[in-house]
């Protein structure tokens, strides 16, 4: 994660859980302009801070990800989860393991290198890549027929959306698919930046 990354998720994690910067400064053991450089990008917390704040995050993630996979495995739609800062496969709905199930199967793996075709070049665009990981992009949409190399992930032509969601240092998505026209050509249809949702 760079320094700019950093400082965006960790502004954006305390703001979302209402924790005040000298609370956090109390809670660290380091002053309040400390926290202050870390969010505005001018230093980084040394490795020990740094895990910290990651144990101190990961409670909250971990509850909201677990009410997040309970959810999703109850739908009859197909839907998944993606962690993305390690592409692992979180969460299959009941509708995604009817449709693929030995893809299903999958949850709890890094499939990064697997991914082929559109979500290979989301990966691949550097740039893209690291607005997703700053928030900065919150929904992408496509059409494609795969998704991964892996033989057990049958052909199935599809639109998905994916709604991006950052929670202090972890990136998920929350992917939708859903069948589509055959006519469609694939690719990426849609990216959606913060502006662009609330401008609707």
């Amino acid at each position: 994660m760079d320094d700019a990354s950093l400082a965006a998720r960790l502004r954006r994690w305390r703001r979302a859980n209402g924790i005040k910067q000298t609370a956090l400064a109390a809670t660290l053991n380091v002053s309040q302009a400390a926290v202050s450089r870390w969010e505005n990008g001018i230093d980084c917390p040394s490795m020990a801070v740094l895990h910290k704040i990651t144990d101190l995050i990961a409670d909250g993630i971990r509850d909201e990800l677990a009410t997040e996979r309970r959810f999703i495995e109850r739908l009859s739609s197909a839907e998944a989860i993606f962690d993305l800062d390690g592409i692992r496969l979180e969460a299959t709905s009941a509708g995604l393991k009817r449709l693929w199930p030995e893809f299903s199967r999958l949850v709890g793996l890094r499939i990064a290198d697997r991914l082929i075709a559109e979500t290979r070049i989301i990966l691949d665009d550097t740039s893209l890549r690291r607005d997703i990981l700053r928030g900065e992009v919150t929904i992408v949409s496509g059409i494609t027929t795969r998704h991964t190399d892996i033989e057990l992930d049958h052909v199935a032509r599809h639109r998905w959306m994916s709604r991006i969601c950052i929670d202090g240092p972890r990136a998920y998505a929350r992917m939708v698919f859903e069948p589509c026209d055959p006519d469609l050509p694939d690719g990426i249809a849609d990216i959606f930046r913060p502006d662009d949702v609330a401008a609707r």
